[in-house]
């Protein structure tokens, strides 16, 4: 009897040992990490800052500088009389005969009137403003837009949007230029000038 249930328990062990090794391995195996790649440059721009593009020069303000107003009475660009009777006499007149002129509203020869800091070419009954220098007495409107001396950066950022962005991006914070024409074939500008975040003077400026 004894023997029997031996050969029982050994049949028994036998037939264990043969499903382990039928048995499939099932170990898990750890799936392999992600490999990571190193940044290109294109990937590296992006986690820079944005940086402001440039403003191009046809969507720069317009601001045309010969049809301000002075007090909303007379133009930058009249006649003497007209200039006098408005705003009064000049304080001085000057022959530019042996200035460095670099441009000039004029092609015949011409004098520099002076007026409250501000500066005109006078040639023959013709003025044009060169510099129009603000003071507690005198503004400027062109159309809807009127500058004083209490103009900020902040109210021509309101006014020119375009012109200041730009001026910022070249780190500027003094001075933004404006076209002073629509058409695009325009050589000169309008220069503004700021002193402790207020509007001092405003130049027509004709590059050489």
């Amino acid at each position: 009897m004894n023997r029997v249930f031996l050969l029982l328990a050994a049949t028994t062990l036998i037939s264990c040992e043969q499903y382990r090794t039928e048995e499939p391995d099932t170990l898990a195996v750890t799936a392999p990490a992600e490999i990571i790649k190193p940044l290109t440059a294109a990937d590296d721009s992006m986690q820079e800052p944005h940086r402001s593009r440039n403003i191009s020069w046809d969507q720069i303000e317009v601001f045309e500088f010969s049809k301000a107003m002075i007090n909303n009475k007379v133009p930058l660009f009249t006649s003497r009389q007209r200039l006098e009777s408005s705003i009064g006499q000049a304080d001085s007149i000057a022959s530019a005969a042996n200035e460095d002129i670099c441009g000039s509203q004029f092609e015949d020869d011409f004098a520099y009137f002076y007026i409250d800091g501000s500066t005109f070419e006078l040639c023959r009954d013709s003025v044009a403003c060169e510099e129009f220098v603000f003071s507690t007495d005198y503004e400027l409107t062109c159309g809807k837009i009127r500058l004083t001396r209490n103009t900020t950066w902040e109210q021509a950022r309101q006014l020119f949007p375009n012109a200041v962005l730009q001026a910022e991006n070249e780190g500027k914070t003094d001075m933004i230029t404006l076209r002073d024409a629509y058409k695009q074939d325009s050589d000169s500008s309008v220069q503004l000038y700021f002193q402790n975040g207020k509007l001092v003077r405003i130049v027509n400026f004709i590059p050489c």
